[in-house]
């Protein structure tokens, strides 16, 4: 936004006493695109000090006192935004169009980085509409209640996660584990046959489809015996496999590439040695995940994850048991998730072609 106006002290103090006659009390920032629509007596006042929202109403009939507190009229409608740590204000033109309501219950938001080495990340996502693709994917799921995904900074730590304050429920992506994927993808295709695309995307569906299994746990209150990790990595792998037009094949061999590194440079070393510290860890060792999933995969299907078994992927004498180890993922979901999935849209949105840009460009490294 261009031609910006910063926010007079004036204009600050009559909002503060403004929102002080009113009987406002303080609320910090929703961090939503939208907070709703103002009604009649309706106000707001953001402090430009620490750069919380304060919202009110009044109580009475204030409108005949606002004129002498230097209020004006700002038109169609105003931009109020932070750059750094300060305040702007900005009339919007007149012929701006009307903002559409917001549209639930899963809102996306690419909060702005903190570190300006993940600018190319933050606008390569968004330019994609990354967020919105994996709402898409998530519409199947009949939400009781709102939840936000998000791109933010984590201060140097490569992750994602579901977080949940009281009501609010987030599912997090790190622009550090963003990057992290892209930078340590493959150059070019694998002789196995993976490109760069493949497991880009493979790794990132595994990873937020973990994270939606925890929220999923969470919002509809599912129990779970044993690792609830285990139980996320399965909830991602099942949904990963009901993909159509040969996708879950590409998509479980993307996921598995990262793991798949560990496994390759364990053959040469088979006596692994590992701090005790490691197995303490809530989350199961690389090795470990990479064999759940591919297991999973070679029991839902074995002549299309044959190359799990003939390819030397997965060990004989475990996959001897990956039939009841995919039937158990399938009664885990259906007793569990069955009654709040939409099984017609979940089709539609499955049989999209996710996996049909091979060459899209990732962030500069």
């Amino acid at each position: 936004m261009k031609a910006a106006h910063r926010t007079s002290l004036d204009l600050v103090a009559a909002s503060a006493v403004v929102l002080w006659a009113i009987g406002a009390s303080p609320a910090a920032a929703q961090g939503q695109s939208s907070l709703g629509s103002f009604a009649d007596r309706d106000g707001i006042f953001i402090d430009g000090r620490n750069f919380q929202i304060v919202p009110g109403k009044s109580k009475d009939d204030f409108a005949r006192r606002v004129e002498g507190m230097g209020a004006r009229e700002i038109g169609p409608g105003a931009i109020i935004f932070r750059s750094g740590d300060k305040l702007y204000i900005a009339g919007a033109p007149a012929n701006m169009p009307a903002l559409e309501a917001r549209k639930g219950p899963i809102f996306v938001d690419y909060e702005l980085p903190k570190d300006p080495a993940h600018q190319k990340t933050y606008e390569w996502v968004k330019e994609r509409h990354g967020l919105e693709m994996f709402k898409e994917l998530l519409s199947p799921f009949r939400l009781p209640v709102d939840m936000t995904v998000k791109t933010l900074g984590c201060d140097g730590v490569s992750n994602a996660y579901f977080y949940r304050d009281g009501d609010r429920r987030e599912i997090r992506i790190c622009y550090e584990y963003l990057q992290e994927v892209v930078d340590k993808l493959p150059a070019m295709t694998t002789p196995a046959g993976l490109t760069p695309h493949d497991a880009l995307i493979g790794q990132l569906f595994f990873a937020l489809l973990h994270e939606t299994g925890h929220a999923m746990f969470d919002i509809f209150d599912a129990p779970i015996w044993g690792h609830q990790e285990n139980a996320a990595d399965q909830f991602s792998t099942y949904l990963m496999l009901h993909f159509g037009g040969g996708q879950a094949r590409r998509l479980v061999k993307g996921a598995a590439y990262a793991y798949r590194g560990h496994i390759q440079q364990l053959k040469d070393h088979p006596e692994v040695k590992r701090p005790m510290a490691a197995f303490s860890s809530d989350h199961g060792q690389p090795e470990e995940r990479f064999y759940n999933l591919i297991c999973t995969a070679y029991g839902q299907d074995p002549k299309e994850f044959a190359e799990a078994v003939s390819g030397d992927w997965l060990p004989e004498g475990r996959a001897k048991t990956c039939k009841w180890e995919y039937e158990d993922a399938k009664h885990a979901f259906e007793r569990t998730m069955g009654a709040h999935y939409d099984r017609d849209q979940a089709r539609k949105v499955l049989d999209i072609h996710w996996l049909t840009s091979e060459n899209a460009p990732a962030p500069a490294q």
